[in-house]
């Protein structure tokens, strides 16, 4: 009798243990499963502003490394410019802003009333297109050496974001250093693609939302000042 009860009691204890196993490996698993989640949640909902920031640093300190700026170009007119943008301090923006464009807009700029015969797929397209060349038109206004080391430099990503909902351009602008233009374009699956450029133009101005929206007098534009998320 003895001997059968000292055999439950082992059983009764390897039982308890193995219950207890199964119990710690499911709290680590469900634990687990929440950090993805949370992971996951975070990269969705981190800020069009933060991201774009993300980008302009990329940028600078691509301009700021010799050795980048000579796998890119091998034009010494070319790397002095760059040089001297990578001089500037953009560490903190000064003002942020947010340039949307009306579609009739967009529409105007990609010549879609000459494509009436063309599927809306294709309209959609060069209407993102040609949100996406607008600053690339306003380099060229410097010359040919700010538009080409304005190239070169350029830089961008492709994240998910399920509050954009519009594509929109984010101008940031720095007290010693370039204003910087990311154009955020949204596509399917909630994903962004953005796109970041230096403004070469001297005659872009970037000191208040009218002074903005008075350089783009061609065209309907709304613009706001965003404040740092």
């Amino acid at each position: 009798m003895v001997y059968g009860g000292a055999k439950d009691t082992r059983r009764k204890s390897i039982r308890t243990m193995w219950t207890r196993i199964a119990f710690i490996l499911a709290a680590v698993i469900a634990l687990s499963l929440s950090a993805c989640s949370n992971s996951k949640d975070s990269a969705k909902t981190k800020s069009l502003y933060a991201q774009g920031l993300d980008i302009v640093q990329l940028m600078s300190e691509i301009a700021q490394t010799e050795e980048c700026v000579d796998i890119l170009t091998a034009s010494n007119g070319l790397k002095n410019i760059a040089q001297s943008i990578g001089a500037g301090d953009y560490s903190a923006p000064k003002v942020v802003y947010a340039i949307s464009i009306a579609d009739e807009s967009l529409a105007a700029l990609a010549e879609l009333s000459n494509l009436n015969h063309v599927s809306n797929d294709v309209k959609a397209f060069l209407r993102k297109r040609a949100l996406g060349a607008l600053m690339t038109q306003i380099n060229s206004k410097s010359g040919v050496e700010s538009l080409a080391v304005s190239s070169v430099l350029a830089a961008g990503k492709t994240f998910v974001n399920e509050n954009a909902t519009e594509d929109v351009i984010y101008l940031y602008t720095y007290e010693n250093a370039l204003p910087v233009a990311v154009t955020f374009t949204t596509g399917e699956d909630q994903t962004v693609s953005a796109s970041g450029a230096f403004i070469m133009y001297d005659g872009f101005p970037c000191g208040s939302a009218d002074e903005i929206r008075s350089f783009f007098s061609h065209i309907t534009v709304d613009v706001s000042e965003v404040p740092p998320s």
